[in-house]
């Protein structure tokens, strides 16, 4: 628990700053009628505007939120692979992301994630979650992310994939995008082609990743590259104000 949290919840200091409203997040995956009224009354007299909760796909979890006013904003499909196949070298135009590819990454992320559950939420505008997306490749160029790989084209950017080492063993990957232009060339694998390389020389044992049940191109990016679907949760949004 933190100074600014309860055994259920804790605010997100960097949405509600980035959002203009009270933002926190739900500590459990599973939750019984109990605890979700623990959560609701933290969230009342904390002020909490919207609540996020990531809810294991379990009968007893999910109909709990859907008697409490939440609202499903995403269906959240985790892929895994394991173990990583052996890559002896990054394909040629790939290359780590550098601050002078931070400009054109900004204006692709702003197109490239309208399936996420901050567009999908019609609490968020259209600009705010255009410019949330900018604003993450930018601190994960920045250091967020461990790497970043990106396809160059005539000495620019034209696509990114971002990977984290935030477990023991583990890396995943965040986000993926490609300028408009170029999609359906065989940029995305160049881009997992250019990840994995590195990935592999970093001494984990599988990666994983997660995207939206409704983001079938995605799900068959992933799978293309080795990934198996290993789990199912969804992600919810509950307004108070």
């Amino acid at each position: 628990m933190t100074e600014s949290g309860s055994p259920f919840c804790e605010r997100l200091d960097w949405d509600s700053g980035f959002f203009g409203v009270s933002i926190a997040k739900a500590l459990r995956a599973r939750v019984d009628q109990t605890a979700c009224r623990a959560m609701l009354d933290w969230c009342r007299a904390e002020r909490i505007d919207c609540l996020y909760f990531l809810a294991d796909d379990d009968a007893e979890t999910t109909q709990v939120p859907e008697g409490a006013a939440f609202a499903g904003v995403d269906d959240r499909v985790t892929l895994v692979l394991q173990p990583i196949p052996p890559v002896s070298s990054r394909p040629a135009d790939t290359r780590p992301a550098c601050v002078n590819d931070i400009s054109a990454l900004r204006d692709i992320a702003a197109v490239s994630h309208y399936d996420s559950r901050f567009y999908n939420d019609r609490h968020f505008t259209r600009h705010q979650c255009d410019e949330l997306y900018r604003v993450w490749i930018e601190k994960s160029c920045q250091g967020w992310a461990d790497h970043v790989v990106v396809v160059e084209r005539d000495g620019s950017a034209i696509g990114y994939l971002t990977v984290h080492l935030r477990e023991p063993n583990t890396a995943s990957v965040g986000l993926v995008g490609v300028a408009p232009a170029y999609r359906r060339q065989g940029i995305g694998a160049r881009l997992m082609g250019g990840a994995l390389a590195w990935i592999s020389s970093q001494s984990v044992g599988r990666v994983w990743t997660a995207t939206q049940g409704r983001n079938a191109a995605s799900q068959a990016y992933f799978q293309e590259a080795g990934f198996r679907p290993t789990g199912r949760a969804i992600w919810y949004h509950r307004w108070f104000s």
